[in-house]
């Protein structure tokens, strides 16, 4: 694209944007063409679909799917613009260098208007905050995004090249932040085999811990260009799932000074490349760009030799990496326990003499909550190292009948059988309660092990008795007569005037713990007391 005619569409885009931002304008489309006569054929049908399609744009986050069948929209519309000027070529039969000059004129245009689609589709707001957002981050996907459209409209080899550089410095500084704010996600990126240990390599001065579980791929050796698909942790790690060989890319050579088209070609005028952001990809070798050599893991991974290296040429004969121990942390209800092992939210756990059990909390039994922190054996076993019991198990309400002899009662809370029991006005009573009659309890066993009465039948007892005798005590409803207790409620009647040393005849019920229900009461008259006889005098 000439400089003429790059300036006119950059100046027709830019009135465009402000005609619809509100901004006032001077003159429309054809006044504006008519400016320039010996480019209008070129620029008005990109004017005329950058106006249709930003009349169409909503200030909207993009729906679910869209961004994905708007790259798949646009790949085919570039298959479409390839075969057409490959036609065109074949039938003008232009030279080299014609063919040369139609190669960079069409990237130009298919990169100007896969610029104009990513500003419909996201708008330029959503693009400039992409920019910055690292894996893991709601735009990081868009930044992606616009990053493969900028492979994929790159033609040219050497630029193609190039951008594909600095991308994957990209990917690395994205690691390296990822690490030091500690989050979670998932990355990869690809460089050099700088450092290598038995748990962790050094790969384009990214720091990686590799595992057993490390699935390695290809001829690994120090200065190997490798794809590294890692996981950050939480503790500012990043572990290493996949070390993959890749293919050594082709040399970028610097673009010529007199020639700035060529460069400019690769990259959109409208958003700068650090600007333009990513698309996730469900698996990491998936890039629409490049094709990743599938080879087919090792049942053991194979490692890089750990002795310093002076030529890549040298070789050392694979050593295996030592076992790492992988921790395991499982928490939940403890389902069953015995000596040997533990099911603990139901992952079994091997008890050892080593075993840490902290019960600070709580008592171990089944249905409490543990957290177990174990360590998993080669043949997929757990053995407990530590058993923290943070909740005692809850006991589900039990039902619980009984019968015992009243002792004591309030409004809140009765002593019966020497249980302890809870009512309240729900529970149900029938019959008067009195001290020593019998009573039918039902009630339930709440979960901290107190009983609530739900319902208390009085029984009264159906055994007549009947005797006289002297009151040696009394006090408020219970009398001494003759050594036996006479127990008093609302329907005993006493007949007389009792105080202590009077004769009584009692009639009454017997209670089951041998004293006496009085039911009727006869107080017989005080007898006069007895003293000596009167002296005689003479004649008497």
């Amino acid at each position: 694209m000439s400089k003429s005619l790059e300036a006119a569409l950059d100046e027709g885009l830019n009135r465009i944007d402000a005609r619809f931002a509100g901004e006032e304008t001077e003159g429309d489309l054809d006044s504006f063409l008519a400016q320039h006569p010996d480019r209008a054929d070129e620029v008005r049908p990109l004017l005329e679909l950058a106006a249709e399609l930003i009349a169409l744009r909503e200030d909207v986050p993009p729906p679910p799917g869209g961004l994905k069948a708007g790259r798949q929209r646009l790949l085919q519309e570039a298959a479409r613009l390839n075969i057409a000027e490959s036609d065109r070529r074949v039938r003008r039969r232009v030279t080299v260098w014609g063919g040369v000059q139609a190669l960079m004129r069409r990237s130009a245009i298919v990169v100007t208007l896969a610029s104009i689609l990513l500003v419909v589709l996201l708008g330029r707001g959503t693009l400039a905050a992409s920019a910055n957002s690292l894996p893991g981050d709601a735009l990081y996907p868009v930044k992606r995004m616009a990053e493969e459209f900028q492979l994929v409209f790159t033609v040219n080899p050497e630029a193609k090249a190039q951008l594909q550089q600095q991308l994957d410095e990209r990917r690395r500084e994205e690691a390296r932040a990822i690490v030091t704010t500690h989050r979670v996600a998932d990355l990869s990126f690809r460089g050099t085999v700088e450092r290598v240990s038995p748990d962790q390599w050094t790969v384009g001065g990214v720091v990686v811990l590799v595992s057993s579980d490390t699935a390695m791929e290809g001829e690994l050796d120090l200065g190997s260009r490798v794809r590294v698909d890692a996981r950050s942790m939480s503790d500012g790690t990043l572990r290493a799932m996949r070390i993959a060989v890749e293919p050594e890319p082709l040399a970028a050579a610097p673009a010529p000074s007199d020639t700035p088209e060529s460069t400019r070609a690769a990259v959109p005028t409208s958003e700068p490349p650090t600007e333009v952001p990513t698309i996730p990809q469900s698996k990491p070798t998936t890039l629409p760009v490049e094709v990743i050599p599938s080879a087919t893991p090792s049942s053991m991974p194979t490692p890089l030799p750990t002795a310093t290296a002076t030529s890549t040429e040298t070789r050392v004969p694979p050593t295996p990496l030592p076992p790492r121990e992988v921790k395991v942390r499982v928490k939940g209800r403890i389902d069953a326990m015995s000596a040997e092992a533990w099911t603990v939210d139901g992952v079994q756990v091997l008890i050892r003499p080593g075993t840490a059990i902290d019960e600070s909390q709580a008592p171990a039994a089944v249905g409490a909550t543990a957290t177990v922190l174990a360590i998993r054996n080669e043949d997929e076993s757990l053995v407990a190292v530590e058993i923290k019991v943070e909740a005692a198990a809850s006991i589900p309400e039990q039902p619980f009948e009984f019968q015992g002899l009243i002792e004591s009662w309030t409004e809140e809370r009765w002593f019966v059988g020497g249980y302890d029991l809870i009512v309240n006005p729900y529970t149900l009573v029938e019959g008067n309660p009195q001290k020593g009659l019998l009573a039918e309890i039902k009630a339930v066993r709440l979960s901290d092990g107190t009983i609530l009465a739900k319902q208390i039948i009085i029984r009264l007892p159906t055994e007549e008795v009947q005797f006289e005798g002297v009151i040696q005590s009394m006090s408020v409803g219970e009398w001494v007569v003759e050594g036996v207790v006479v127990r008093f409620d609302a329907g005993t009647v006493v007949e007389g005037s009792p105080e202590v040393g009077a004769q009584v005849e009692v009639q009454g019920l017997l209670l089951a713990d041998g004293a006496v229900l009085g039911r009727r009461i006869v107080v017989q008259a005080v007898p006069p007391p007895v003293g000596p006889a009167p002296e005689l005098g003479p004649g008497q």
